[in-house]
């Protein structure tokens, strides 16, 4: 299905405090966005107001060493009247992290226990709020958030340690367990993760990192992919392998990161790849006003078998910046290729071309 969906965002509402000698910060963030979408299979016209993201996070420090971190995000939706006279709306309210942080030694040793994002993919790990190109991308999509046993990266319940050792390159590690959530999709779930990941920065400006990520899964019930035998309640593996390098010299900012495993939305068999480059510039054209263009370009097979096609997405970005504090964001993208996936509404696997997007963000802290 083809797609050409205009948005319009809005972020807003950064909001500091402390409490006496232990410091607490509360800060609130708001994402608004009209998005007009077009089908292309029966002409007909949808328009939605969504609520992207309203997000509402705390962080205490009763002493340095703990740090007790909580966020909750909720969204909503409300689609307008179409063409058939359909209407519909939505709304949500999610647990994003709720963890605790202990540091022992310095940094030498980190423990970090709740929910939160597993160590996986430098991209996954940056803040949406502070993204040059405000959609991930194809990888991100299809095996780092999501899969139908819970995504390799993004948020799960898990115990993570991590340390770094400032004089030895910088090198710093962290490696985890995690437990991903019992209903996935609306789908029986159960899922253990194990994760590492490694980074260096051999000068400045550089830091190059691998990630490694084990999952162990019990399929219990979905659609599998035809020729795929999967016996319910058996246990399976999967595992995914990536790299990360990012590069600063003065205002300029290039991103490549890569990962290859197993398409666990697939069945056992099946291997992903992906890759993408990211370059970006900063230019101060005024007292405290940057323009700060990116590109970001794509690769991504969802399987190695054949049947399956490959996509190459391109995305572009004009970002505004005013005193750090306001940003103003002209986004499009587009991607050849069609992807099969899993998709829970339908409930089985659906192929689609990705759409091409285009949308105006306003993000504004303070």
């Amino acid at each position: 299905m083809n797609r050409i969906i205009i948005v319009v965002s809005l972020l807003s509402v950064v909001l500091p405090a402390r409490a006496g000698d232990m410091d607490l910060r509360l800060r609130g963030r708001l994402q608004t966005r009209f998005e007009v979408e077009e089908r292309h299979q029966d002409g007909s016209l949808v328009s939605r107001v969504r609520l992207r993201r309203a997000r509402v996070d705390g962080c205490w420090m009763p002493v340095k060493w703990i740090r007790l971190v909580l966020e909750l995000e909720g969204a909503a939706r409300l689609d307008l009247q179409d063409a058939n006279g359909a209407q519909s709306s939505q709304a949500m309210l999610e647990l994003k992290d709720a963890y605790g942080r202990f540091d022992l030694g310095r940094e030498f040793l980190r423990v970090q226990v709740g929910q939160f994002k597993k160590p996986f993919s430098r991209l996954k790990m940056e803040s949406p709020w502070d993204l040059l190109l405000p959609v991930r991308g194809l990888l991100n999509r299809y095996a780092v958030n999501h899969t139908q046993y819970s995504g390799y990266g993004g948020r799960d319940v898990g115990l993570m340690f991590s340390g770094r050792l400032k004089h030895l390159a910088r090198f710093s590690w962290k490696a985890g367990i995690f437990s991903g959530p019992r209903y996935v999709d609306r789908m029986e779930n159960s899922s253990t993760d194990y994760l590492a990941r490694f980074q260096l920065r051999p000068f400045k400006g550089m830091r190059v990192a691998l990630n490694m990520s084990h999952k162990v899964y019990h399929y219990k019930e979905g659609a599998t992919q035809p020729g795929v035998v999967l016996t319910r309640g058996a246990t399976y593996t999967g595992n995914l392998f990536g790299a990360d390098i990012r590069f600063r010299f003065n205002d300029l900012t290039l991103l490549v990161e890569g990962a290859l495993g197993d398409n666990l939305d697939f069945g056992p068999g099946h291997t992903l790849f992906g890759i993408h480059g990211t370059l970006a510039y900063s230019l101060e054209v005024y007292r405290n006003l940057w323009l700060i263009p990116a590109i970001m370009v794509e690769w991504f097979d969802p399987s190695d078998q054949d049947g399956y096609d490959s996509a190459l997405r391109v995305a572009v970005a004009l970002n505004i910046d005013i005193e750090q504090i306001i940003r103003l964001v002209v986004f499009i993208e587009g991607a050849s290729g069609e992807i099969v996936y899993w998709d829970p509404d339908a409930g089985g696997y659906v192929t689609e071309k990705p759409p091409i997007r285009t949308f105006v963000q306003l993000n504004m802290s303070f």
